[in-house]
This record gives structure tokens, C-alpha cells and sequence, in this order.
């Protein structure tokens, strides 16, 4: 064990979600693992979501009302209010498991600074979609999507701040976290542990879901611009831009042809490919080609 005992924070940005908040706070509080503290940062709700998480008696948990500002500066209010050794995140619509915690100090005790633990994807019903596991350096994975999710990261205290925090941008919003753990890559190594803690929850309101190709296009433009404007990331990992834009091209792509748009599709993969020529084999492109001949 470290020479202390680890005090987590995680923080959880919530938007009417009083429908889901309650058992995500609950899976919380039954941790293996009992010293933490739990930040809930509200961004503006206009249903009882309050009332929800006021209804739990625990001094671990702080509910802070805030005006809306997208995710990205909701998670950012709860770091400035972090008192923890390390700083995770979960959504208030998704659930961890008991181990979660106990997991992170495995890590912590391996002296792992910015780490992310597995997690599972599940309908509402339970019904199991997918394992959100690592195989290969994490850093490397990085590079070629967004493998990764808020629930699970653990960032040790004192890492983000000043610049180093999410974006707060609301265009940006669905690919600010990408931004930051791009940031986050040049600087420090990620480890990962294959142990599944957590739980993302499939349904109809997650935001996630919500797609607009000219939307889409605008966050490129800004994740391209966060990441040049960073002389670190630029300094460490810039021969890498080609390869992160051609990603978020070929999504749009892929976007596309599932509603049908092949035209467009066509244009943007080809795009994508044109900035870097590994995304002609990759099984995203595999998927639209096939999408788009048959």
C-alpha cells in the first residue's frame, strides 16, 4: 500500500438525469473500497435531478448546481473542487462495479500516474453489446481513435490544470475528452489494466448518440487546432496529425453511409485515405467500402 491511504475523486457531470443518477451514485457507494469522495457537478437541470441526489445521506458527496456549459466544463468545475489523490469521472447514466476502486489502487501501487481500467457496454435490459479492453500501448492506441472513455480514466492529482484541462468549447463537445487524453499522451505514459469495473449503459437519450455531419466537421477543425496549438503535443507526437485528421474524416464517412449519403461518403474516405494511406486498411474503411459496393 502507498505510505497513505489513496483518497479518490471522481466526478460526475450530470444533465436531467433523474431517471439514472440515483444508481450510478448507489454503485458508487457500494465500493470495495470506501475512501473517496464523490463530486456531482449539475449543469443546469431542469427536472429533480437535485432532489435525487440529495435524498442519499453521505458527507462524501458534494452537489455543486452550476449554470449549463456542456461537459467539458462541468468535469473542469469538478477538478477545481477535487481534494483526491487521483481524479477519475463517470457519467450519471452509467454504473461501476464494486472492484472498481480496489482495481485502481493495483495500478497506483505500481506507481501508474494516468491509467484506465475496462469496462462493458450493456442495454438497459442488460443485455451485454460489447468489452471495452486494451491489447497494445495505449499511447499508440491513441493515435487511431478514441479508444478510451471518461469512465475508467485515473489522472493522478495535480496532472491537469492550467491549460491541461478538458475544453470547454460546447462545438467541441463529444470529442473534448479525445483532445485532452492526446494531450495527456504527450506528456505521460497511460497504463491500463483488462479488469472490467464499470458499465456504460445503452439508451435513447445518451448524447453520444446524436450525429451532424456539419457539426462533426467543426470538431475536426477544433480538435486539429487544440492539438497544434499545443507546443508539447506538436513537439512529441505532431508526425502524427495526418493519421489523428484522417480518423475523424473517415467517422464522418462512415457516418454518411449509413444514412444512405454514398456520394459524400466517398469524398471524405477518399479524403482520409489522402492524409494518411494506413486508413486504406483499416476495418472502419473495410466497412464503409463494403457499405458503399453493395
Amino acid at each position: 500500500m502507498p505510505s497513505k491511504q489513496v483518497l479518490f475523486t471522481i466526478i460526475v457531470p450530470t444533465y436531467n438525469r433523474e431517471a439514472f443518477i440515483g444508481k450510478t451514485i448507489a454503485s458508487i457507494l457500494a465500493q470495495t473500497y470506501q475512501h473517496f469522495e464523490i463530486i456531482i457537478v449539475d449543469d443546469g437541470s431542469k427536472d429533480n435531478t437535485e432532489a435525487v441526489v440529495k435524498a442519499f445521506n453521505d458527507p462524501r458527496i458534494h452537489y455543486y448546481l452550476k449554470d449549463n456549459g456542456e461537459r467539458g466544463a462541468a468535469r473542469n468545475y469538478g477538478i477545481a473542487k477535487a481534494k483526491g489523490d487521483y481524479i477519475t469521472f463517470i457519467d450519471s447514466d452509467d454504473v461501476l462495479y464494486p472492484i472498481h476502486f480496489e482495481e485502481a489502487l493495483k495500478l497506483i501501487n505500481a506507481g501508474k500516474e494516468v491509467f484506465h481500467l475496462a469496462y462493458e457496454y450493456r442495454e438497459t435490459d442488460g443485455k451485454l453489446l460489447s468489452t471495452k479492453t486494451h491489447s497494445k500501448d495505449l499511447n499508440e492506441q491513441l493515435i487511431r481513435g478514441n479508444v478510451i472513455s471518461c469512465i475508467g480514466i485515473f489522472i493522478k492529482q495535480g496532472i491537469l490544470g492550467g491549460d491541461l484541462l478538458f475544453s470547454e468549447n460546447r462545438v467541441l463537445s463529444g470529442t473534448e475528452d479525445w483532445l485532452l487524453w492526446l494531450r495527456l499522451a504527450a506528456r505521460h505514459s497511460f497504463a491500463y489494466s483488462n479488469t472490467i469495473t464499470a458499465c456504460m449503459v445503452n439508451h435513447d437519450s445518451r448524447s453520444v448518440l446524436n450525429y451532424d455531419e456539419n457539426a462533426m466537421l467543426v470538431r475536426t477543425q477544433l480538435l486539429m487546432e487544440g492539438l497544434r496549438a499545443d507546443a508539447v503535443f506538436v513537439s512529441k507526437m505532431g508526425h502524427h496529425l495526418n493519421r489523428i485528421e484522417a480518423h475523424m474524416l473517415s467517422y464522418i464517412s462512415l457516418h454518411l453511409v449509413l444514412s444512405g449519403v454514398k456520394n459524400k461518403a466517398w469524398s471524405y474516405l477518399a479524403q482520409a485515405i489522402k492524409l494518411d494511406a494506413s486508413e486504406l486498411i483499416t476495418r472502419r474503411t473495410i466497412a464503409i467500402v463494403k457499405r458503399l459496393v453493395f
